[in-house]
């Protein structure tokens, strides 16, 4: 058994190709209560959708410049001089990621991952890895840090710890990781079985058609809910009526139409 400090806070018992994380001395849950996936609404996502796959991302493509980055292990560090191009730290093209969430109502994954509440959002099930490729794809939880200690590359657990290592600043993420080692070889796409999918939500302005092209999108996603998941609960996310909060509504018969009345059945006994 390895173990490496990432702070003075945090530990990493590392064996056998898996670890575990140690904050304060109590041992973390290696295994997510929930996972959420936030999903823009585009022809992408829906493609995903119906066919059962997550996109296996790489880390250069991220929102985060940090995330990833090859700073964290020694020996890929280098200096660079004055004018010199800066490169991208984190292109990896061996491991391919996915990422989820813990939290199915934070303000800010609806805003930056769903576009603004314009998208939808899908709660899987917790252990909704299939047996396909085991060997190659882990489920693991990020660790968030504000001082992390770059690890030399020949310590065991440096394989994995540029991929879930995160700066403090997204610890409102509650991320959760789908690492997925050559993804060349399943074409950057990770397949699921669609049993594991317990609800959907959509975002409160998934309602309000802007263009032509998204009326479209938005009679796509219906079509597909209706045929492919008519048994799943589907839920509208959006401002509470009179806290500064999210709420979450189930929408009753899982149409479009229905969130369009009852958001107007809650916006009408707010003015009156």
């Amino acid at each position: 058994m390895e173990k490496f400090n990432i702070d003075s806070k945090t530990e990493i018992s590392f064996d056998q190709n898996d670890w575990n994380i140690i904050e304060n001395g109590v041992s973390q849950d290696s295994k997510a209560k929930s996972l959420y996936k936030y999903f823009s609404l585009n022809k992408y996502s829906l493609d995903s959708l119906k066919n059962n796959y997550v996109y296996l991302s790489n880390p250069k493509d991220f929102n985060d410049p940090f995330d990833c980055s090859r700073n964290l292990i020694i020996e890929h560090q280098k200096e660079i001089e004055d004018w010199q191009y800066v490169e991208t730290l984190n292109n990896i093209s061996e491991i391919g990621i996915s990422s989820f969430s813990e939290n199915g109502m934070e303000p800010l994954l609806w805003s930056h991952y769903a576009n603004s509440y314009r998208g939808f959002c899908l709660k899987f099930k917790p252990d909704f890895l299939n047996e396909r490729n085991k060997e190659l794809v882990k489920l693991k939880k990020v660790i968030y840090s504000d001082s992390p200690n770059p690890i030399s590359i020949n310590v065991k657990f440096a394989k994995f710890y540029q991929f879930i290592l995160k700066l403090n600043n997204w610890n409102y993420e509650k991320e959760w990781r789908l690492l997925f080692q050559n993804p060349t070889s399943v074409n950057s796409k990770y397949y699921f079985d669609e049993n594991s999918i317990e609800e959907i939500s959509i975002g409160y302005k998934f309602m309000e058609p802007g263009n032509e092209e998204e009326r479209n999108l938005k009679d796509q996603f219906d079509r597909l809910r209706k045929e492919k998941f008519k048994n799943i609960p589907l839920y509208t996310v959006g401002p509470h009526n009179t806290k500064l909060e999210l709420q979450k509504l189930r929408l009753v018969e899982g149409t479009v139409e229905d969130a369009l009345e009852m958001v107007n059945k809650n916006i009408s006994r707010m003015f009156k």
